[in-house]
């Protein structure tokens, strides 16, 4: 008898979840939308049925009558945190729309800390990429760059911030140390922001850079063994010359 029961009830609950899972479907059910442009999603049903979408910007009251589609669409999407939800009569059913509102930053801009200008070869820096005003900010990529006289460029790091869950415009301030040789001396240092939203997102996910800014280096100069040995037999060379010339 229990192991009858058992299994209704295990039947019971599979009827239930699949019932639940078929019950509204959202299509798309991602969207990833530029803040300011128009966004739409349909809700549909197997069975006609009152429906409705609960949200802060386009939402649709219960329908009068019972329906197969609804349909929701705002001409501008103006709401950073809008959670637009597919229901039905009662509540017994709700699917959420899975959306995602980005902003460009409005600006990229490179620099770097510890004067003196010109750098000096061994001397530790600190580089800095600020991101203005930008959503959403765990989607961005920034990567730092370094390209050398004779054109040739290095990616120096790349760098996320962990998911914060932050839906609103933000600043991100990215750094990375950098210590420079002498073969760095006239190169080019820059850094670039990249937003990558996924496959819903624009492709390929968009990319600002920085100005570029010219570094100079100071370093002392190498004197090598060799070199000093033939500048000390030269000089011993003259006073010999000059020593025979008095005699």
């Amino acid at each position: 008898m229990e192991i009858v029961i058992g299994l209704l009830l295990s039947s019971l609950s599979l009827y239930l979840d699949f019932t639940d899972a078929e019950c509204l479907v959202v299509s798309p059910a991602r969207l990833v939308v530029k803040y300011g442009d128009p966004a739409s999603s349909n809700c549909s049903s197997d069975t006609p049925v009152e429906m409705g979408w609960e949200a802060t910007n386009g939402g649709i009251g219960l329908t009068d009558k019972e329906v197969k589609f609804l349909r929701w669409r705002v001409d501008s999407v103006t709401d950073w945190t809008n959670k637009p939800k597919c229901f039905t009569d009662g509540g017994q059913c709700a699917k959420e729309l899975d959306i995602t509102v980005y902003k460009l930053p409005d600006s990229v801009s490179f620099s770097y800390r510890k004067p003196p200008d010109p750098m000096v070869e061994g001397d530790l820096y600190l580089l800095q990429c600020l991101v203005q005003n930008i959503v959403p900010i765990e989607s961005l990529r920034v990567t730092f760059y370094k390209v050398n006289t004779t054109g040739e460029q290095t990616e120096l790091d790349t760098q996320q911030k962990p998911k914060d869950n932050i839906k609103t415009p933000g600043n991100g301030n990215y750094t990375l140390d950098f210590t420079p040789s002498r073969d760095d001396d006239g190169a080019q240092l820059w850094c670039s922001a990249m937003l990558d939203l996924g496959p819903e997102g624009p492709q390929p996910p968009p990319v600002m850079e920085s100005d570029r800014l010219n570094i100079n280096v100071h370093y002392k100069p190498q004197i090598k063994g060799a070199s000093c040995q033939a500048a000390g037999s030269a000089l011993v060379a003259v006073l010999l010359l000059q020593l025979i010339h008095w005699l």
